[in-house]
């Protein structure tokens, strides 16, 4: 009998831990999951504090007075690059030698560029069979004749063309924005933005170096960049806080805005009030503000040679006053001078099939007047923060007519004035939620004068979005557009148009400027 009962013992005593060792094991994983789960929330609560308080900390860096000794941190040492911002940068006079490469190399990320991915895709509907997002980049002004595109001599046709507008109805995939950023050494910074097309197209967006370490505030960028014309030329579409570029950008400097090759000097002087100035000099190739025909049409109508470059010249002032941590402000004023414009204007007679040719030559001019505010509710996620945001543009071309079937009126004079204007504001009514409302407007002036008088009516818009942030790195937005677009004279477009956009960022990428 003690067999029996030994083993009756020892069935039990092996029976009992393993039962108790399964529910231990059910208990633990569950405890596991739950530790995960809060701590991958801490860590995006965390991630939000720290940007917060970093935006905090270079606003109160930006206003504090210049040090009198240099700062303990050796400038050898590369640090991150930043994006331009309204008081991101500091003059680099109190470097008193040029900085040691062995600084740099000892980074183990010195040579390991910020990669980037960026998607943005859409459904887009409008009333007119998909037509809309095309006529609200081609609304009647007065000097919008062809011209040829140097970038883009295949891209006649807008559904194959690198147009961040180029919808359809139905689902849309505009570009995956490729972006490479990094500090070189102690004296560059260099980036470079590749965008892929729906249909596989690379275009090379932007590529520019930068320096570092020039004294007295000066700053030198060179290579192929957006312009700082302006405030909303140098965002990227991802950047945009509506899903489309503006009226007045759209229409009179182009889908790309003023993009193109050549140099920048800005200079940051010592003043109390953040104070920006700078000047380029740039190729001239573009597509609406000072484009140039092409060789065979140069030719075929008696226009001169394309220019050699540069063309384009630029001046611009950005003023950023001390309004306290939550407020900023930032006013601009711009001014761009293309030296060689060409474009050819069409019309036909009662009674005649016959297309007759005007071709006309001079110099374009845009001014430009930009405000930007914004308030730091300090709230979660966005909560209460708001943002205003307005430009005014006008440009004028100085046009002769140098050949036309026309004889009598060759060599008369044209001035062509067209001006745009938009205003937007943006308010985080919720944690990560943000509501929008647009006006836009071209042709507030819209008239040719000089040898002929004419005059044209506008074209404007109003605009409402939603915007929902996931996180960091995923948006998505809904927007609504009522458009009254003048097509041709006396004959207009009245629309409505309807978004749902996604963005979606892989991978490290730098700030975007103010």
């Amino acid at each position: 009998m003690r067999p029996s009962i030994l083993a009756a013992g020892l069935a039990t005593a092996l029976t009992v831990p393993a039962a108790a060792v399964q529910a231990s094991s059910t208990a633990e994983i569950a405890e596991l999951r739950s530790m995960l789960e809060q701590m991958r929330t801490q860590y995006e609560r965390r991630i939000q504090d720290l940007e917060d308080r970093l935006v905090q900390a270079e606003r109160r860096s930006a206003r504090a007075p210049a040090p009198a000794t240099p700062a303990a941190t050796d400038p050898a040492i590369s640090q991150p690059m930043r994006a331009p911002s309204a008081g991101a940068s500091a003059p680099a006079a109190t470097a008193s030698r040029l900085p040691d490469f062995r600084g740099a190399l000892s980074s183990g990320a010195a040579f390991n560029p910020q990669i980037s991915v960026i998607l943005n895709g859409n459904y887009y509907n409008d009333g007119i069979d998909g037509s809309g997002a095309a006529l609200v980049g081609q609304a009647l002004q007065p000097s919008g004749g062809s011209a040829h595109d140097h970038d883009h001599d295949h891209a006649q046709d807008a559904d194959h063309g690198h147009s961040h507008g180029g919808l359809n109805n139905g689902f849309n995939f505009s570009e995956a924005e490729l972006s490479f950023s990094a500090t070189v050494d102690p004296y560059f910074d260099a980036a470079a933005y590749l965008a892929v097309m729906d249909e596989g197209d690379v275009h090379l967006e932007e590529a520019w170096l930068q320096t570092r370490a020039l004294p007295y505030g000066l700053r030198v960028k060179a290579g192929k960049f957006l312009s700082d014309f302006g405030y909303a030329n140098k965002q990227h579409p991802h950047a945009w806080d509506f899903v489309d570029q503006n009226l007045a950008y759209l229409n009179l400097l182009g889908d790309h805005g003023l993009q193109d090759t050549g140099v920048q000097l800005t200079w940051l002087p010592e003043l109390p009030v953040y104070t920006l100035l700078g000047v380029e000099a740039l190729q001239g190739d573009q597509e609406r503000f000072g484009a140039t025909l092409s060789d065979e049409d140069q030719e075929r109508l008696g226009l001169d040679a394309t220019e050699d470059g540069p063309r384009l010249w630029t001046l611009f002032a950005k003023v950023a006053p001390d309004l306290g941590l939550d407020h900023a402000l930032q006013v601009g004023v711009s001014y761009a001078r293309n030296t060689q414009h060409q474009e050819v204007h069409t019309h036909t007679h009662d009674g005649e099939d016959e297309i007759h040719e005007n071709a006309l030559a001079g110099e374009a001019d845009l001014w430009g007047v930009d405000l930007v505010y914004k308030y730091d509710s300090s709230g979660p996620q966005g909560q209460g923060d708001f943002k205003f945001q307005t430009e005014y543009l006008r440009s004028i071309k100085d046009l002769d007519i140098q050949s036309s079937p026309h004889p009598e009126i060759i060599g008369s004079r044209r001035t062509f004035t067209t001006d745009g204007f938009y205003a937007q504001a943006l308010y985080g009514f919720a944690p990560r939620w943000t509501a929008g409302v647009r006006y836009d407007v071209l042709g507030l002036t819209n008239e040719v004068s000089g040898d002929a008088h004419l005059d044209y009516g506008s074209s404007n818009r109003w605009s409402l979005n939603l915007t929902w942030k996931l996180s960091e790195f995923s948006q998505l937005r809904a927007q609504y557009a009522r458009n009254d677009i003048l097509v041709a004279e006396n004959e207009r477009e009245r629309f409505d148009a309807f978004y749902l956009q996604f963005l979606m960022s892989l991978g490290s990428h730098g700030a975007h400027a103010f």
